[in-house]
């Protein structure tokens, strides 16, 4: 007979390997990180929505920091293997501007699509300095500035922007203008189309630097990310 005042029916307790756990861990942070703004998790919040206790937590990760790295790491990875994907399909536009343009679209549609994901960029990037963000393999903000300052070096060659322009300065810009928008974005509630707002905006500062020549354009080959 079970003892007074014990419940005889138990929940059952979902189990599943480590791996699986710390993924679901880090894809409901970025949930939190989305919701809340800012990068500083709240670990109750967070196990709350995963759905297990807050000292579980830290059985997938030894400190708060670890998990605050592994979310940047991740962040990080998934951006980079869009970009790859985008620039591993190059040789379908036939220009480096319109190459420029598309990258520059596709990178606002993806923060869109996943805000959480690019707000831990966004942080990551203010915290670092920028010495330590050329430095870092798996930063998504530098390979990003380095496949457009490729992407508009081809432009300079083809005669597509002027000789002066100088790519590593118009790459940054590049760069710096999607975490604005994005960032400016977010505070305003998402209002607005972010890619539409985007293109404009690189469309202006492309033009601005561009030839008044016609370039004729042999077909891009892929530039690998």
């Amino acid at each position: 007979m079970p003892e007074s005042g014990i419940s005889q029916s138990k929940r059952p307790v979902r189990r599943m390997n480590s791996a699986y756990r710390r993924q679901e861990i880090i894809n409901a942070a970025f949930s939190c990180i989305e919701e809340a703004g800012h990068l500083s998790l709240s670990t109750t919040e967070l196990a709350h929505m995963v759905g297990i206790s807050q000292p579980a937590i830290f059985r997938h990760f030894r400190s708060k920091q670890q998990l605050h790295d592994a979310i940047l790491d991740e962040a990080n990875n998934r951006v980079i293997e869009r970009l790859k994907a985008l620039i591993g399909q190059a040789e379908q536009w036939n220009s480096p501007i319109t190459l420029a343009r598309n990258v520059m679209s596709e990178m606002a549609s993806d923060f869109r699509e996943k805000p959480g994901v690019w707000l831990a960029l966004i942080f990551s990037r203010n915290l670092r300095d920028q010495d330590s963000l050329v430095e870092h393999k798996k930063c998504a903000s530098s390979q990003l500035r380095f496949t457009l300052e490729r992407i508009c070096q081809k432009a300079v060659e083809s005669g597509e922007l002027e000789a002066s322009t100088k790519p590593g300065l118009l790459s940054e810009i590049l760069v710096s203008l999607l975490f604005g928008l994005g960032q400016e974005w977010l505070n305003n509630e998402r209002q607005s189309d972010l890619p539409t707002q985007l293109c404009y905006a690189v469309d202006s500062i492309l033009n601005g630097n561009r030839t008044s020549q016609i370039v004729h354009h042999e077909p891009l080959a892929a530039i690998r990310a």
